[in-house]
């Protein structure tokens, strides 16, 4: 695409355009026109319920839209099932309840680079200083990952998709179950990313104050929520 935001000067890497959400045919909310500019963060809020989640699984085409467009660098749209695989490969969903597998945190962290869709080979240095600077550290790579603390879960899952070094993570709620320091450790760490390889987010998080420090603007969905008749 050749416009460039305004926010940060770089070229806009996603565009949502007229985007209803919902299941089945019920629309949580619709009307949604967003772009996303290379290297930004965006902040995702609204009441429970709303449809938050189910925003970021539609964008990552885990779910389809009722209606609008997500196009992601033209001419990659998701009305394109040829281009999904690849698209995921590069709009990344992190899902608020870690996802892991009942082997190693090593191997679960080698996994996606197995897939016709990998690029490149298991990073595994990259892999032990992200397990050093998210405080989970180098020496449980063995360790089996589901007997993890749930918070060590989340930060193992963040790791994984890191490691395929997406264009853009969607994240949900990525430090639910972190105490402070931990919390401080993963926002350093997309920072860090962020100002390394220019990379993009969409962020759902409760915090008030960590979409703040995280995000360059914050997006309402309140205001796109589809009333519901009551009872009659």
């Amino acid at each position: 695409m050749n416009e460039r935001s305004r926010a940060t000067g770089f070229p806009v890497i996603l565009r949502l355009t007229d985007l209803a959400v919902g299941f089945g045919t019920m629309r949580l909310f619709e009307g949604l026109n967003l772009a996303l500019a290379k290297g930004e963060f965006v902040g995702v809020r609204g009441p429970s319920g709303c449809g938050k989640s189910t925003f970021l699984r539609t964008v990552s085409r885990l779910e389809n839209p009722l209606a609008g467009n997500v196009i992601f660098e033209e001419p990659y749209t998701t009305q394109a099932s040829s281009h999904i695989p690849s698209y995921r490969r590069r709009a990344i969903y992190v899902q608020q309840i870690p996802v892991l597998t009942e082997n190693t945190i090593e191997e679960n962290l080698r996994r996606p680079f197995s897939y016709k869709t990998a690029c490149g080979d298991f990073p595994a240095r990259r892999a032990g200083e992200l397990l050093e600077l998210l405080f989970v550290g180098q020496e449980r790579i063995t360790q089996a990952a589901r007997s993890l603390s749930e918070g060590q879960k989340q930060r193992v899952c963040l790791i994984r998709a890191l490691l395929l070094q997406p264009e853009i993570l969607l994240l949900d709620e990525p430090t639910s179950a972190l105490d402070e320091k931990a919390t401080a450790a993963v926002e350093d760490v997309l920072l860090m990313e962020r100002e390394k390889r220019k990379m993009s987010a969409l962020i759902i998080s409760h915090d008030a104050a960590q979409a703040e420090r995280l995000c360059d603007r914050i997006i309402d969905l309140t205001p796109l929520l589809v009333a519901k008749e009551g009872p009659q």
